[in-house]
């Protein structure tokens, strides 16, 4: 089912106090009931409730509800709700914090990207005059090459700058990088 807007889900352990998680924008909300079995920490037994706001795009905000700890013959109760306050989250993480972001230093990002799109450019030249040269097995095997070089320049260098600098992402898109 989609949404738009703000949803919530409220989660109640027990007839306890219920505990409102909330997300505002295009991302996921979910309950993840965690139980520990055959383990000697019986505290590892949890239910959280976490959001994945994704509308501020290549920044990401993650945020987690702790509902605590469970027993066996607990009760839990989770509601899907429109409208209402939600708690403030346990945690908050934000992509944009992240420690494997790159590039403190606008400019030498920009200069980066202006280097990948070289190396995208060449590499789809590659591919261009292997289609009339090989062999329709080895242009799939060459293809599938230059695909993986692609998916982890995006991944290793791409993605981690845009992350810090967010302001390059409409460059990016005009490179054909995003």
């Amino acid at each position: 089912m989609f949404y738009d807007g703000t949803i919530l889900l409220e989660l109640a352990v027990n007839n306890g106090p219920a505990i409102r998680a909330s997300l505002n924008g295009k991302g996921l909300l979910s309950a993840h009931l965690n139980v520990s079995v055959g383990t000697e920490d019986r505290d590892a037994s949890t239910i959280v409730l976490n959001s994945i706001d994704e509308s501020g795009e290549p920044n990401t905000v993650y945020s987690t509800w702790n509902a605590g700890n469970l027993s066996i013959g607990d009760k839990v109760e989770i509601r899907l709700l429109s409208d209402g306050e939600a708690d403030a989250p346990t945690e908050v993480r934000r992509s944009a914090e992240s420690p494997q972001n790159l590039f403190s230093d606008l400019e030498q990002a920009r200069l980066l990207l202006f280097a990948i799109s070289a190396i995208d450019a060449e590499l789809m030249s590659v591919t261009q005059r292997a289609r009339g040269a090989e062999p329709a097995d080895e242009l799939e095997r060459i293809e599938k090459a230059v695909g993986a070089v692609a998916y982890e320049l995006d991944r290793r260098l791409i993605t981690p700058t845009l992350r810090r600098h967010p302001e390059l992402l409409e460059e990016a898109k005009q490179k054909n990088l995003v």
